[in-house]
């Protein structure tokens, strides 16, 4: 479709006067080069008026884009005026069964059903607000798409949901991303980063003792950068106490203003005392390893690539990807350890992303006494409880499966790295 007619995605990047990024997202014809600016992104309006500067719409864009494209270059239907009920019950259907034209490329074997009722919730308030704004123009109206019924949420607040009033198929599974790891399989990991690929040792210490996101540990800065510094430390008496994470705005870290990954929640992040001597470890192990290389001073980015720009999340992956392949699955797959053998076949079929560390961290966590959402939440940096939740609830099932752990689990982490320190 790349050279054919189509609706796609365009993001203007603006800089603030303080290196703050905003970006700002637009519907677009294309027929390789832009061939014309749409008014579709006022139907994208957010429930709530109040927005932060940097927010910049999210995922709205990317099911309405496919929507569109469905309506005008499969259906021929040439407005949206004239669409009928119909059209959006038949491309729900298609969606959520992976029979679109697109999935026949993408090798997409239907969709779970999550997935598809935040597709249709999309589909549903994009529409509605075009109903409103067309006054009367629409063949379509409100009643004939959804009818607002009540829903309880799992903390027993009652909310007005839009429920589609024709049914809508899909066929994927809900099978949950792989995420879980054995204490072993991760010290098998940190020990190859480390002892091999120390470029990325301070993306992973970030997520693994400070419970960053992947794509929020590229946005941090280095302490003297002119931005801010990225990270804090507090000292009494020449001893590291406290050691705080700044993503509290997401700034242009690159002159190429290549998007670098999105700050989820914007916070001041505080690394768990029980992680800050292997953090610091790691931390200063970076510092050897980046010094005296180049870098873009004006930005002052933390983790930067080998032309001395910051790292970007899709370039943090690939290379996490990589390592997993190549050196991490080997060795598990030829470990005396059953259990290790065992994640290795399944890291061979589900795969594993940097966001493992995150999971990681939250179940050591979990498993060294934080036994409330809202303390698992702020260190975590969640906006809602969902995920927060699911640790606190299953911590008898992660006694159990990890062995309860103390503080000296950390010591030997600790304990490894300066022995490889000390060993280079």
């Amino acid at each position: 479709m790349k050279s054919e007619l189509h609706f796609s995605v365009y993001e203007h990047k603006l800089v603030l006067t303080n290196k703050q990024l905003i970006t700002r997202k637009f519907i677009v014809l294309r027929d390789g080069p832009i061939i014309q600016f749409t008014d579709f992104h006022r139907y994208l309006l957010s429930k709530n008026p109040i927005q932060n500067l940097a927010s910049d719409g999210g995922t709205k864009f990317d099911y309405i884009v496919p929507f569109l494209n469905y309506i005008y270059f499969d259906k021929h239907i040439k407005n949206l005026d004239h669409l009928t009920v119909n059209d959006v019950a038949e491309y729900l259907t298609l969606y959520g069964t992976g029979n679109l034209l697109q999935d026949a490329d993408n090798r997409t074997q239907g969709r779970k059903k999550s997935t598809v009722t935040t597709c249709a919730n999309t589909i549903m308030d994009f529409l509605g607000h075009l109903i409103d704004d067309r006054k009367g123009q629409c063949l379509l109206k409100k009643s004939d798409l959804y009818k607002n019924v009540p829903k309880r949420t799992k903390h027993g607040k009652t909310i007005m949901v839009k429920q589609p009033v024709f049914e809508v198929r899909y066929n994927g599974t809900n099978r949950e991303i792989f995420r879980d790891i054995p204490n072993a399989a991760f010290d098998v990991i940190f020990e190859v980063i480390f002892s091999h690929h120390k470029e990325l040792l301070g993306l992973v210490a970030l997520s693994a003792f400070g419970g960053l996101r992947p794509s929020e540990a590229c946005n941090v800065r280095r302490e003297d950068s002119p931005l801010s510094p990225g990270i804090l430390f507090t000292k009494i008496n020449d001893e590291v106490t406290r050691i705080d994470v700044d993503l509290l705005h997401e700034y242009v870290l690159r002159s190429d203003l290549i998007n670098i990954g999105k700050i989820k929640k914007e916070r001041m992040a505080t690394i768990p005392a029980m992680f800050n001597r292997i953090f610091l470890e790691c931390y200063e192990e970076y510092l050897k390893t980046i010094e005296g290389r180049k870098y873009e001073s004006e930005y002052g980015p933390l983790n930067i690539n080998r032309s001395g720009k910051a790292m970007t999340y899709n370039a943090y992956y690939a290379a996490f990807k990589t390592i997993i392949n190549t050196e991490v699955v080997p060795i598990l797959l030829a470990s005396n350890d059953s259990e290790l053998v065992v994640y290795g076949r399944l890291v061979l079929e589900h795969g594993i992303s940097p966001h493992i560390f995150r999971h990681w961290y939250s179940v050591q966590l979990v498993l060294a006494g934080v036994d409330t959402i809202h303390e698992l939440m702020f260190y975590r940096g969640d906006k809602s409880p969902e995920s927060a939740l699911t640790y606190i609830n299953n911590k008898g099932e992660l006694l159990k499966k990890y062995r309860k752990v103390s503080d000296s689990s950390f010591d030997y982490l600790s304990w490894a790295a300066q022995k490889k320190h000390i060993c280079q």
